[in-house]
């Protein structure tokens, strides 16, 4: 019995992958295109939008505009981290990369010299003029004899997700564990990842290498094959670079503690005559031999490229393999002066100079040697050491340049940065820009649990909820960095929720005088006292709204709490569990227990997705990126709070009890019951809601007429089919109570109406266009109306339903703005009456409900 209930644990496993596979079809596996470039924020912030020109006086500022605000942004570059620019295809097309002294890399083509510099022309800078002395690396960056180039991880081969039915069924073992950076470079961060390309290894080649890691010295193993017994290899021993190969064994170098990349090259030839044997040279950049070792062995199985990772991170900035020239003989040369590699092997000792259309090499002796400008491999300056600056700013691009500097004015297409290479500052395109990088050093004054958040679509921001100040009145947000508030805009649905040491947790009303809760279909809750009800309209009285009846086609349900304290439940501290091979658990304080999975794409990002607990719900998906991006458990932490709203929580559950009293006989098809009557104890009655009165609630049950005090009722909930529903109009408000504010009027006439019939003509007055925002009070009020004006700590603005509206600004909890304002629902949603099902031959047709008993306990 054993291996059965082991067989059925594997089956249930294999299903419920095969499950989360076919769900994860509908998930998008590519984002949409990104249109819109990202400002990220050193805290994590993220916000789309578009960068702007610069303007004088704002050094150090960024001028930013967003579809969140109506206001142009200008915040201090010291906050900030990155802009990162949408993905385009903007390849390089010139003939050389160049390094500097100072750690930039550019492309270029090289149009003419002098005895000290040298003069480029970029598609991305124009023409530049840089010093000799600074040029620490220029070669081609294409070669007739190149072998491989894995600089890019288009160029290795790696298992594709989604191609096959293991991928689909398992998706966490498709998980690829590298992924290309930015710059299209392999990445992982993932310990022990390897990555391999099968290679033949001719009898002589060179390989130009760059390893880096971001937090501490890379720790790697570089192998010219996969049987690592077998191949030699270079590697990393705690503070030591080695070469190794069976029992050969000789250090490189000494490793500092604070370098993050190593550069080398490596060259390999076979000793003349034996082919069993062969020479290592192990590089620095400028061609000074830092390791030479005879006897090393030709790598036969499995040959090819291997890297392993055995740090935190690991990125292949550079790897190009050549094959080298046998007819060209070593010339002897002195390694400490400059000298020119040309593609055919020839070494031409002296200085590169152009002239017009004239290339040729100075040599030490005075003597001109003509060459080929794009037969040119490298050129190689021994005294030239590299010594990277640091800098406020990095400027990357998709095919691997980096330029860094201080920026003298911003463009929305183009950044103007002083360089340490060049005397004027360069003009720097920003197509094919990447990521524009600050690396200042400064921290946020406040820690992030006293910032308000506003949240849209895929990120969020950390700042300052503002209602009005002495310039402006506007719904505000004070952004973390920036000069000024900034007026949010209702373009696209955000949320805000505010920290909840701003919000005063105290209600502002006194509950025993307003004891109900009314509840309105669209989601709407509202503290009040029921005074009387019939089928066209509720009387009522509530200290934020001026009006004192509504339409009944509105309410979907009304609370009696007779003076008790309730408290609505959100999901504002949900629980995440991070489990193995991506699959993890997410809990939810309304009770849903959903599972979740994880996979990184091959940007870097992390794709969360989680799953629902019901069939005909789709799953939510989401991108994250970043730092939230670095494990599984910090992006499923950030995943789940960019996914799930507080207050888009679970409807009430439906017990046995209240499915079998919303279940319709067959013979009550035709005029099902429209509401059921929730009594204190649980008992449940429907019927026909005939009144209410401030003392009974009048109820029609199966013909029978009810009449029921009010403090024996929790609660009546219409319950009529969404589909029998006819929808609301704007005949909310009787006519003898109508508001003040005529619905036909604009943004600007019903705010002077507004002010004007209140008497507050000199008052600030909203000027958002932002049609209607969801408020939400702590514990239960939500209201969804226009913000009109604030005055003496209240928002005061104007329902399509109800009219004129007011709420304390000390007590607004949650925002939300856009589709989002509309898009919930009430909490007796799922409170909808359904046909029962066709009874089998024999089965009682009818379907009672439960007794309602009085206080005698006789059901009625």
């Amino acid at each position: 019995m054993e291996w059965k209930a082991k067989y059925c644990r594997l089956n249930q496993k294999n299903i419920l992958a095969a499950i989360v596979g076919l769900m994860l079809l509908w998930i998008p596996t590519i984002q949409a295109e990104e249109t819109e470039a990202l400002l990220h924020w050193k805290n994590g912030d993220t916000l789309p939008g578009q960068l702007l020109e610069s303007e004088p006086g704002e050094a150090g500022k960024i001028r930013w505009a967003s579809p969140h605000f109506s206001d142009t942004l200008v915040i201090d570059a010291n906050v900030l981290d990155a802009i990162v620019f949408p993905k385009q295809s903007a390849p390089a097309t010139e003939t050389f990369r160049v390094g500097t002294a100072s750690g930039d890399i550019w492309m270029a083509d090289l149009i003419g010299s002098d005895n000290n510099t040298f003069l480029f022309s970029s598609k991305q800078h124009g023409q530049f003029r840089v010093n000799r002395n600074m040029v620490y690396t220029f070669e081609n960056r294409e070669h007739a004899n190149l072998l491989f180039d894995g600089s890019q991880l288009t160029a290795w081969k790696l298992p594709e997700q989604g191609k096959d039915e293991k991928a689909v069924l398992f998706p966490e073992e498709a998980q690829p564990s590298w992924h290309a950076d930015r710059g299209g470079n392999p990445q992982t961060s993932t310990a022990k990842a390897n990555i391999f390309y099968a290679l033949d290894w001719p009898k002589r080649f060179e390989i130009d290498l760059e390893l880096a890691s971001t937090a501490r010295p890379p720790s790697f193993v570089f192998a010219l094959g996969k049987n690592l017994y077998e191949t030699v290899r270079l590697e990393t021993w705690v503070n030591e670079l080695v070469v190794v190969q069976g029992t050969l064994f000789e250090p490189v170098l000494t490793i500092q503690p604070d370098r993050r990349d190593f550069r080398l090259r490596i060259a390999y030839h076979e000793n003349a005559g034996d082919e069993k044997s062969g020479v290592l040279k192990v590089l620095d950049l400028n061609g000074n031999v830092l390791l030479k070792l005879e006897g090393v062995k030709p790598t036969v199985e499995a040959a090819g490229v291997y890297i392993f990772n055995r740090g935190q991170d690991l990125t292949v900035r550079r790897l190009r393999i050549y094959r080298q020239p046998t007819e060209v003989t070593n010339q002897q040369t002195d390694p400490s002066k400059p000298r020119i590699h040309m593609m055919n092997g020839a070494l031409i000792p002296g200085k590169l100079f152009v002239e017009g259309n004239r290339s040729y090499v100075l040599g030490p002796d005075g003597t001109q040697h003509d060459i080929d400008l794009q037969q040119v491999d490298r050129i190689v300056q021994p005294s030239i050491t590299l010594k990277p600056t640091t800098q406020p700013l990095a400027l990357t691009y998709i095919y691997g340049a980096v330029l860094r500097g201080r920026v003298t004015h911003l463009n929305p297409d183009s950044v103007l940065l002083q360089t340490a290479f060049t005397d004027k500052p360069i003009t720097c395109s920003l197509a094919g820009a990447s990521v524009l990088k600050f690396e200042s050093t400064t921290e946020t004054q406040a820690p992030a649990e006293d910032y308000d958040k506003l949240f849209y679509e895929s990120g969020s921001l950390s700042g300052r909820m503002l209602f009005g100040s002495k310039d402006t009145a506007n719904l505000q947000w004070q952004l973390v960095g920036a000069s000024e508030a900034a007026s949010l805009a209702n373009a696209r649905g955000a949320r805000v929720e505010r920290s909840l040491k701003r919000v005063l947790k105290q209600k502002r009303f006194d509950i025993d005088a307003f004891p109900h809760l009314l509840h309105l279909k669209n989601g709407e809750v509202i503290p009040c006292q029921i005074s009387a009800y019939d089928e066209k309209n509720v009387d009522f009285s509530s200290p934020f709204i001026r009006v004192q009846q509504m339409a009944s086609e509105y309410i979907k349900g009304i609370e009696f709490f007779g003076g008790k304290t309730q408290t609505r439940t959100e999901n504002r501290n949900p629980i995440t569990i991070t489990g193995g091979k991506d699959k993890h658990r997410v809990i939810l304080e309304d009770g849903r227990v959903l599972n979740a999975v994880t996979r990184r794409a091959k940007d870097g990002s992390v794709e969360v997705i989680i799953l629902s607990d019901k069939r005909e719900e789709q799953p939510k998906w989401v991108k994250v990126e970043g730092n939230f991006a670095v494990n599984d458990a910090v992006a499923l932490k950030r995943g789940v709070e960019l996914i799930f709203d507080p207050l888009e929580t679970r409807g009430r559950r439906l017990d046995a009890k209240l499915k079998r009293a919303l279940t319709v006989p067959r013979f009550s098809r035709d005029n099902p019951p429209n509401y059921i009557l929730v009594a204190n104890n649980g008992d449940l009655k429907r019927g026909k809601l005939l009144g209410i009165n401030k003392q009974t609630i009048q109820f029609d049950s199966k013909l029978r007429k009810l009449t029921v005090p009010i403090d024996r009722i929790a609660r009546v909930v219409e319950v009529t089919n969404r589909d029998n529903q006819s929808s609301p109009t704007e005949k909310s408000v009787s006519d003898e109570r109508k508001p003040l504010l005529p619905t036909t009027l604009t943004n600007t006439s019903s705010t002077d109406t507004f002010a004007k019939a209140r008497g507050v003509g000199q008052n600030r007055q909203l000027t958002t266009g932002q049609a209607e925002v969801r408020v939400t009070l702590t514990d239960n009020p939500i209201f969804i109306f226009e913000p009109l004006e604030i005055k003496d700590g209240k928002l005061f603005g104007r329902s399509s339903i109800y009219g004129e509206v007011s709420v304390p600004v000390d007590s607004i909890q949650y925002l939300h703005f856009g589709e989002r304002a509309k898009s919930f629902k009430s909490v007796f949603e799922e409170w909808v009456v359904r046909s029962a099902k066709e009874p089998a031959y024999g089965d009682d047709p009818e379907n009672e409900v439960l007794p309602f008993k009085s206080d005698h306990g006789h059901d009625h």
